[in-house]
């Protein structure tokens, strides 16, 4: 409970401030992308309570829209209160809760309408990291790759997405190597938008998600040996809310544990959230 009421209070602290990520859920992957020629900026603040542990980090997010289907992002993490210790993952849907700076490619390769208002379509997403720390949970860390697919259906009123992110780092091989467990992400989102919102600017837009993220990480290699308390299973699920007003978007929300098998003794999360803004240019 300490570490929940710590993150709260880390969070508030920071402002109502992290990426509402175009359209989209703030945890699960999503299709949008923006139109040609357009910017965005997303602020991030990022939270976890890990035991009797919290930490907090800010990501501003640049976007830029080469093509109405191909977005390039840059993102660069800010450390509020990150404890020695607690294990990184990639938690967002475009941008990890890690201390990696990233680079961004997202593909919308397929769209097809269906109706006034309403599509299928499908993403595809290629990214880089490159972590700010030399040693992580005991390990060297090195440049990463990750790839994502996500399909879903969007119209005025439903939405719904699943997709999928694998993340490797590039470590050297041979026997004493170092590397950090890759990373495998899934996540199954629903929206709604309520009647009272669909309409168009200058009336206010309001959607609310239910999002399902799970995550598996392998375990942490350190000079050549896994390491047992490292890794494991976990699925989040909770509430989420996006607000749209103008240039202007704001989201967030909780996700808690539903499912958590670890390689372990290590602490388990208790909690993660999201609070967010973003600004359109």
């Amino acid at each position: 409970m300490r570490g929940i009421a710590t993150l709260v209070l880390l969070v508030a602290a920071a402002g109502p401030s992290a990426a509402a990520q175009g359209h989209g859920p703030a945890y699960g992957l999503s299709t949008p992308t923006l139109g040609k020629g357009g910017w965005s900026l997303d602020i991030a603040v990022t939270g976890r309570s890990v035991g009797d542990e919290a930490m907090a980090m800010m990501r501003p997010m640049l976007s830029y829209g080469v093509t109405e289907d191909l977005q390039v992002s840059v993102s660069l993490p800010m450390r509020l209160y990150v404890p020695v210790g607690i294990p990184p993952v990639h938690g967002m849907s475009r941008m990890p809760m890690s201390p990696d700076a990233e680079v961004l490619v997202g593909w919308r390769f397929h769209r097809q309408g269906t109706g006034v208002g309403s599509r299928f379509e499908s993403t595809a997403y290629v990214g880089f990291d490159y972590p700010t720390d030399a040693v992580r949970a005991g390990a060297r860390t090195a440049p990463g790759l990750y790839g994502a697919l996500v399909s879903g259906y969007a119209s005025r009123r439903w939405y719904a997405w699943g997709g999928a992110l694998y993340r490797r780092y590039m470590t050297p091989v041979g026997t004493t190597v170092d590397h950090p467990g890759d990373v495998a992400m899934y996540s199954a989102v629903i929206g709604y938008r309520p009647p009272p919102f669909q309409h168009d600017y200058p009336r206010p837009d309001w959607r609310i998600f239910l999002e399902a993220v799970g995550e598996y990480t392998a375990r942490d290699m350190i000079g050549g040996v896994e390491q047992r308390g490292t890794g494991g299973h976990q699925i989040f699920v909770g509430p989420t809310l996006l607000g749209l007003y103008g240039a202007c978007g704001v989201s967030g929300g909780p996700v808690f544990p539903v499912y958590q098998q670890l390689n372990g003794t290590q602490t388990r999360d208790d909690l993660r959230m999201i609070v967010n803004t973003t600004f359109w240019f």
